[in-house]
């Protein structure tokens, strides 16, 4: 819904929405019943128009959305994906998503995409460039973001915190 303002949650139930059940949600919706928002992963609608935008145009106007990417490789060592951003950039206008989160990690190696949210060392350096890849991501988008989840299923021999 272009040019809707955003708005804060609602501090009810929400849902992590699939295409599966785009239908089922708006029939929901329509009987007030269902949950008051939903998440979806922006990646999902980074094409220009077709099916999947005319659901989530219905969606939106019926429900607050969350956007919750997996994309933006906020930790990594060359910044986050530019690309990415933009892609994220051009949703977050269209939708106007009552939140945006993404994660401590990055997913990207010499230009290559890995298909996973990678750990971070715990360094000083490793935070202070985390803090201007997040602001950078800010000033883009023109609000906050929510970030979750540091990845963390190894630990590095220089960590310098835990």
């Amino acid at each position: 819904m272009s040019g809707a303002p955003h708005s804060p949650l609602p501090p009810r139930g929400g849902i992590g929405l699939k295409p599966a059940h785009f239908a089922d949600l708006l029939d929901a919706t329509a009987r007030g019943a269902g949950p008051h928002w939903a998440e979806v992963h922006p990646q999902n609608y980074a094409m220009a128009g077709g099916p999947m935008h005319r659901w989530l145009t219905a969606i939106r106007d019926d429900l607050p959305l969350s956007f919750h990417s997996v994309g933006l490789s906020l930790g990594d060592p060359e910044g986050c994906d530019r690309d990415e951003l933009e892609r994220l950039a051009t949703l977050v206008d269209r939708y106007q998503p009552a939140m945006i989160s993404d994660h401590l990690s990055w997913s990207s190696l010499e230009g290559e995409r890995i298909p996973d949210l990678l750990p971070l060392p715990m360094t000083h350096g490793t935070l202070a460039h985390f803090a201007t890849e997040v602001r950078r991501v800010q000033d883009r988008l023109g609000r906050a973001i929510l970030v979750e989840n540091p990845s963390r299923m190894l630990a590095f021999a220089g960590d310098e915190y835990d």
